[in-house]
């Protein structure tokens, strides 16, 4: 086939390579940023100490160099490139549509975060600053030329094909539904109609076999949904509309369960929709997650699918290496074959360049205390070199947008200080967490807000507030998403309802508390959710022995629940419920908080939608924590016994009905205190932080230790005597180390962070725990 370059190229019989760069859920991540690495970052070799992490300019460096090794290269992304830092709160897409266009990017799927800001946003970014394909074979848009159609199915198609030196790649894109209530439900605010996936990626691998050798599906599905793709899956449906899938001659969908009468078109049943033959690799989004190796899952033709993800918040790079035998007469049967692959996650970490390095961070036979990989020799040096590698262009094209930020956000300023992690997820019994106790709290405690309880889904809550100075920038990073404070009237039956549902979602992942509450506390019964799926039928006059009765105790009461499919045993999965002390009242009112996304049926919560009594406070998650957190006890207070901060908020946690600091925190505060004291010590007529300012020139340096009474000794000999101990973590260094200066770990030293260190027990200690308030049952 001719190509651009004048050359005719004949693979036929041939095995040739492909090379195809991964990118996913990048989540505007352009900028470096800090976090701890959890042990599956660590397995990966995203080094801990080579803080800060991802960064546009690093993954464009990556780019390039891995696109110069290769002679045949595709670079595809999964979607969610938007929302999960301040430039996209500022930009809304610019920023990270234009990075992507640099980078040369051959296609991506659109994900679920795109539409953030509004799918008539997404259109105009895309327009404007996307030059690659954006996909989405299982949307189906509204006529663009309607009058008030937002236009998105101008800037999307459902696939594209790439020809690389005589190689003919088709490449579909599968968009997220599961979380996208806005097009299942009334309203359709995008202005789409979701497709069976199945269907419509078999739809689109039929179209375009005969004309390409490779077909990748770019996915954002999740990675379910990606196996289900290609294996099948079973899902429930009305006969009437199942039929002609049921009854057509190939792929047919298998009928394995009827509710209903056979053969009636209003029936409920349960199929089983067969895979997608034709594919050969699914690149994956959605859920965050690395497969190394990647999956090989095999079709229903027999022919085995490399299924790969590569992670999320700009963290990796993914590399996938594929040998392609080609057909002996191109457009012939199957296609080309994918015959062996081999996969490489590339860490975006400060030592991004070193593989050296990173092989002597990971070697098994040196055990690395925490914090001593960045003293060891060459360590700062590599870390240098990799930073005057970093892409140029990229930095050029982030300046503007950085200047932006800082003007409009302040996003280094500094109001509280984490002695440890507070961690947004439970670790110990997938409860209530710390971060999402104290945000909660937050929201039910807000002036203008005042309720009885508060309720905030925990997937909104994006992620730990992590150890040192609590900044504007960490606190975008917990709270990206623009949500407000809603106050709404809830009636005791609806309450009921919505702790059901919230044991309900919470189950079908883990029983892993999908809410965070204040104000209340439950216990979901997990079990119990898994009894009520079992839809044991019953009558209401026979419920007492149509209904399991064996090992009842803490359960709810059986009842007789009627529904679509007939009556089944139910009971309330939502137990122990109490409003501040109080068991709940059904036949009560409530004043309760929530965030707007909930409120308006977000991530399911169709009891808060059908409630009318919603209002609107216009008060940010983010700024209600803020402003609670600016109220906690500093460790001045903590060490002196105080029992409120200056502004009345009690110090500590309540547990089992009592005020308590836990032992962390007060350790932590006594670091601290121990080094502003070190600080104060006097060598000659000097302070020990008085020496810390004194001029490294020599000149200024002899008549500034005059002054101290030490016209006879260096700076060095006189902090030698200060003896200063580390001091508090400010998240990137010690104190002594920021003070001292020299260190560049340190990062960027403001005047903010430097006056924290210089008197870090005056600072708001953010501290939070795992207090019970819910509970759950699994058994």
């Amino acid at each position: 086939m001719p190509v651009l370059e004048g050359q005719d190229y004949h693979l036929e019989g041939q095995e040739v390579r492909l090379t195809l760069l991964h990118t996913s859920d990048i989540h505007s991540r352009l900028i470096p940023y800090d976090f701890t690495p959890l042990k599956t970052d660590q397995d990966l070799e995203l080094i801990p100490e080579a803080g800060p992490f991802g960064g546009a300019t690093r993954i464009a460096s990556i780019l390039k160099r891995e696109r110069k090794k290769g002679d045949r290269i595709l670079h595809l992304d999964s979607g969610d490139c938007f929302q999960g830092a301040p430039i996209f709160n500022v930009n809304t897409g610019e920023a990270e549509f234009r990075f992507l266009s640099e980078q040369h990017l051959d296609a991506a799927v659109v994900g679920n975060h795109e539409f953030d800001a509004g799918a008539l946003n997404f259109t105009q970014k895309a327009r404007n600053f996307a030059n690659f394909p954006l996909l989405a074979a299982n949307y189906f848009w509204d006529d663009p030329k309607t009058t008030g159609t937002n236009g998105t199915a101008m800037v999307t198609n459902p696939y594209t094909i790439k020809t690389i030196k005589g190689l003919r790649v088709g490449v579909i894109g599968m968009a997220n539904i599961s979380s996208l209530n806005s097009i299942v439900e009334g309203g359709n605010s995008l202005q789409v109609t979701p497709l069976e996936q199945n269907e419509a990626a078999r739809s689109y691998v039929e179209l375009l076999r005969p004309v390409t050798d490779l077909i990748v599906i770019v996915s954002h599905l999740g990675l379910t949904e990606d196996q289900d793709l290609i294996q099948g899956y079973e899902a429930y449906y009305e006969y009437g509309r199942a039929k002609p899938f049921i009854e057509r001659s190939h792929d047919a969908w298998k009928v394995l369960e009827w509710f209903g009468p056979e053969g009636n078109d209003k029936s409920v049943v349960r199929v089983h929709i067969a895979g997608v033959s034709g594919m050969d690799v699914v690149l994956g989004g959605h859920l965050h997650v690395v497969l190394n190796p990647p999956q090989l899952v095999t079709d229903p033709a027999g022919r085995k699918v490399v299924l790969s993800h590569s992670g999320a918040f700009a963290k990796y790079v993914g590399r996938l290496e594929l040998v392609v035998k080609m057909p002996a007469r191109l457009g012939e049967g199957e296609g080309a074959e994918v015959v062996s692959q081999d996969y490489h996650a590339f860490p975006v970490d400060a030592l991004w360049c070193n593989e050296a390095m990173r092989k002597y961070r990971f070697d098994d036979n040196i055990f690395w205390d925490p914090g001593k990989f960045i003293a060891a020799p060459g360590v700062r040096e590599a870390i240098a070199e990799c930073g005057r590698q970093e892409d140029a262009e990229t930095t050029d094209l982030l300046i503007p947008y950085l200047l932006g930020m800082d003007v409009k956000l302040q996003l280094t300023s500094i109001f509280s200080y984490a002695p440890l992690d507070v961690q947004r997820r439970n670790n110990s019994n997938g409860g209530d967490s710390p971060l999402g106790n104290i945000a909660a709290d937050s929201m039910r405690k807000r002036n203008r807000v005042e309720a009885e309880m508060a309720l905030t889904n925990s997937l909104g809550i994006r992620d730990n507030l992590y150890a040192g100075v609590v900044t504007q920038e960490a606190m975008f990073n917990v709270f990206p998403f623009e949500n407000t404070i809603n106050i709404m009237y809830l009636s005791g039956v609806e309450m009921q309802e919505m702790f059901d549902f919230v044991t309900e979602r919470s189950a079908e992942r883990g029983c892993v508390s999908q809410a965070q509450i204040s104000g209340a506390r439950f216990t979901m019964d997990c079990a119990q959710v898994q009894l009520n799926d079992l839809r044991i039928a019953c009558t209401p006059a026979t419920v007492a022995t149509d209904c399991p009765q064996a090992d009842r105790q803490g359960h709810a009461p059986w009842t007789c629940l009627e529904d679509t499919a007939g009556s089944r045993c139910w009971a309330h999965p939502g137990i122990d419920i109490q409003i501040n002390g109080k068991p709940l009242d059904t036949n009560g009112t409530y004043k309760v908080a929530v965030n707007d996304y909930i409120a308006k049926g977000g991530s399911g919560f169709t009891v808060l939608k059908r409630n009318t009594t919603r209002i609107e406070t216009g008060i940010s998650l983010r700024d209600s924590l803020i402003g609670y957190m600016q109220g906690f006890c500093s460790c001045k207070d903590l060490l002196e016994g105080k029992e409120t901060s200056s502004n009345g908020t009690r110090c500590g946690s309540l547990v089992n009905g009592k005020w308590t600091v836990d032992e962390k925190t007060l350790n932590s505060c006594k670091v601290s205190k121990a080094f502003e004291d070190a600080l104060n010590n006097q060598v000659g007529t000097c302070s020990c932080l008085d020496l810390l300012k004194v001029p490294a020139d020599a000149a200024e340096q002899q008549k500034a230790m005059a002054q101290c009474g030490l016209p006879d000794m260096t700076k060095d000999a006189a902090l030698a005597q200060c003896a200063l101990p580390q001091g508090p973590y400010t998240g990137r260094c010690t104190c002594r180390d920021l003070l001292v200066g020299g260190n560049p770990t340190c990062g960027t030293v403001t005047n903010q962070l430097r006056s924290f260190c210089e008197k870090p027990t005056a600072m708001p200690v953010a501290s939070a725990i795992e207090d019970g308030r819910i509970g759950r049952r699994v058994k």
